[in-house]
């Protein structure tokens, strides 16, 4: 009995060498995944965030599949990259972001990979319209990089005189509107 041919199928493999006694692998392959190479020995240098190295692995993947796929002509969707760090305070949120950061410029995601923190007081002003203005300029300063809000769940506190809320409205407003194409490199 014959068994019919499957058409031929693009395959594109990442490979991860997690395994401590393996030979040492194809030096193309060092160079292809370098950049996750390394975060990966950076990363293993803290202390738990296992979900987060995780993340750091797939999001890494998929940039590389990405990539893959331009080289090879194919369509490329937008997709958003925004994410939260959730945790308690010292449990290495800001170093997640910085080496987000530099992942996300290095692998042709963001065109400066620089990160910009910012807290409520950054953000907020005294006044009305004064909040609009520090958050677009904040947004502006990390063009190109990463906006990290410390403790960002302190915009939504405060009475209804607090301008916190209006924070968030132009977050969101910059976040809908500017879309992730604009911030790439290249």
């Amino acid at each position: 009995m014959a068994i019919p041919r499957q058409p031929a199928q693009a395959r594109i493999q990442v490979t991860f060498n997690q395994e401590e006694d393996r030979h040492q692998p194809e030096t193309h392959v060092l160079k292809e995944h370098y950049v996750l190479q390394k975060l990966e020995q950076r990363a293993a240098s803290l202390i738990g965030l296992n979900e987060w190295k995780t993340v750091l692995r797939q999001v890494y993947a998929w940039l590389h599949i990405r990539k893959q796929r331009q080289a090879e002509g194919l369509v490329q969707e937008n997709q958003t990259l925004h994410m939260i760090f959730t945790g308690q305070p010292g449990t290495g949120k800001t170093t997640a972001a910085r080496m987000m950061g530099e992942l996300f410029y290095d692998m042709g995601a963001l065109s400066k990979g620089h990160v910009i923190e910012a807290e409520r007081a950054d953000i907020v002003g005294e006044y009305i319209g004064q909040t609009a203005q520090k958050t677009r300029e904040l947004i502006k300063q990390a063009d190109g990089g990463i906006l990290f809000i410390d403790e960002a769940y302190a915009l939504a506190r405060g009475g209804e005189k607090d301008f916190g809320k209006e924070a968030v409205d132009t977050l969101v407003k910059t976040i809908v509107t500017k879309g992730p194409h604009q911030c790439r490199k290249g």
